[in-house]
């Protein structure tokens, strides 16, 4: 009986891999990959294809190296730290302040995902993992990098994840017309049943990377907390856009007319 690889020993063996490289020896050949890894000719080369295919190795007539998508995965990771470091300090004391969880998420194409978290001291508490993804339409932290980016966000269809989800285009059009007029979004079990948010975006130089957010059970943020938390984040978002060199208006101020229609 041949024995499955889970999923946990497949990344063990990919990992093991790319860390064959390194600036002493940037470049190896199939034999000396499998010699530093311990693996099978068939598995080694097996993972090798897989690399190639996804574009994360190249090769030469010398051997396997690293892609250059590696340079642009290291700015990320280096841009993050920073972004980390300076978030830290901001989101504890957001945290102390509004008595909930606080966290920070950028974009990532139609998603966006958690970099930074602070969890409420409370014993009911709102909870992310980092690197957690989580969806635009649905959210207060999601639906405020809609209503401020000045791309075209919003997915075809806006998938029912709890009560509160907005699933039509007109209604979540209006919203993001009260978001930018207020400069924060909320939401009441948009995302999941009983988790209420409040969130503002967070700008750089370049202009919007993601949002800020307060999150917590919806028996402590109802609708009676939410302008008072709406202004708490909208203050701690402009400041942490003031450190990572946002300048101008905070929120940006956005040409309409340079808008894609979210209608369409």
């Amino acid at each position: 009986m041949v024995e499955r690889e889970t999923s946990g020993q497949m990344l063990d063996r990919f990992v093991s891999v790319l860390s064959c490289f390194s600036v002493d020896a940037p470049v190896a050949t199939a034999a000396e990959i499998r010699e530093r890894t311990g693996l099978p000719p068939t598995t080694a080369n097996r993972l090798l294809r897989s690399l190639l295919d996804r574009g994360v190795l190249s090769q030469d007539r010398r051997g396997y190296k690293l892609s250059l998508r590696f340079v642009g995965w290291a700015e990320v990771a280096k841009a993050a730290s920073d972004l980390v470091e300076a978030s830290t300090p901001i989101l504890a004391e957001l945290r102390d302040r509004s008595g909930e969880s606080t966290g920070l998420a950028l974009l990532d194409n139609d998603c966006r995902y958690v970099i930074n978290n602070c969890s409420s001291r409370k014993s009911i508490v709102f909870h992310t993992e980092i690197g957690q993804t989580l969806p635009l339409h649905a959210g207060s932290g999601g639906k405020v990098i809609v209503a401020f980016s000045n791309q075209q966000l919003l997915p075809k269809r806006l998938k029912k994840l709890a009560s509160g989800t907005i699933t039509t285009r007109a209604d979540l059009v209006d919203e993001l017309e009260l978001i930018r007029k207020r400069g924060w979004a909320y939401a009441q079990s948009e995302r999941e049943e009983g988790l209420n948010s409040v969130a503002a975006p967070v700008f750089d130089a370049g202009g919007l990377i993601g949002s800020m957010t307060i999150g917590g059970p919806s028996f402590r943020m109802g609708e009676a907390r939410a302008e008072e938390l709406g202004e708490m984040v909208f203050a701690a978002a402009r400041e942490l856009s003031l450190v990572i060199g946002h300048v101008g208006d905070y929120p940006s101020a956005l040409d309409m007319n340079d808008r894609n229609d979210t209608r369409n």
